[in-house]
């Protein structure tokens, strides 16, 4: 998420701007993350019809029925999808269970208002220092040893900071690292291309925290990135 003063800039009103972007995602068919309250419940759909005279747009229903009725229940949804590697959230606000062509889906208002981040703009957040956050990077075919394990410094829905030991792998700006793994704990494991955009040597020999960006994520990825920054804000709050 953006620190709460960088949104208006990001922010779109326009009523033929929010139609646009809802019904590109309709037709491009984008997953669309809806998180429930302040709790790791969520629920993965797309946007499937978009009713702009009646200010209302509807989603498809939920896998989990327990998690649909939390969210029938609640005041809002806050709504996260990455159509095109660019995120877009808006709040679904007066959720209602309805049928729509034959099948259980959500009615919900059209937003007011929705962000639109690019993805130089992501937000990054820390990851635990107690309990390291680990990406295991494989290394061109023939050499020995096959992977290596890296530490991550920070995250974000646009790339993210890791940091090798001086022994493990020489970071070069420009190179491209494929299908490596990040496991984000009660999330899943998330399989992203890294592409090295910065490199910076660590005091007193201990590696180096090369900073890199996601290549051809995909949105169901970038969905569970967003979901593990989420769970890492909250136990955050819940801190202070």
């Amino acid at each position: 998420m953006l620190e709460q003063n960088d949104d208006e800039k990001y922010r779109i009103y326009s009523e033929a701007g929010i139609l646009s972007i809802l019904r590109s995602m309709m037709r491009n068919n984008s997953l669309v993350t809806c998180n429930v309250g302040h709790s790791d419940s969520h629920i993965l759909t797309t946007v499937i019809d978009v009713d702009a005279e009646q200010g209302e747009m509807v989603l498809d229903y939920g896998a989990d029925e327990i998690v649909n009725q939390q969210a029938l229940k609640a005041n809002e949804l806050d709504a996260v999808a990455f159509p095109d590697h660019v995120k877009i959230q808006f709040v679904c606000e007066g959720i209602e269970k309805i049928q729509f062509e034959g099948h259980a889906a959500f009615l919900t208002r059209i937003p007011e208002t929705l962000l639109r981040i690019q993805r130089r703009e992501f937000y990054r957040v820390d990851t635990p220092r107690a309990m390291p956050i680990k990406c295991v990077i494989p290394l061109p075919e023939g050499r020995i040893p096959a992977a290596i394990e890296v530490i991550l410094h920070d995250i974000s829905c646009g790339g993210m900071a890791v940091i090798g030991a001086q022994s493990s792998l020489n970071f070069e700006t420009g190179a491209i690292h494929h299908d490596c793994l990040v496991v984000l704990p009660e999330i899943g494991t998330a399989k992203v291309n890294l592409q090295v955009q910065d490199v910076s040597e660590i005091p007193h020999g201990n590696g180096q925290r090369a900073r890199c960006v996601y290549v051809d994520p995909q949105e169901s990825v970038l969905s569970m990135i967003q979901r593990y920054i989420n769970k890492l804000e909250l136990e955050r709050r819940r801190k202070q």
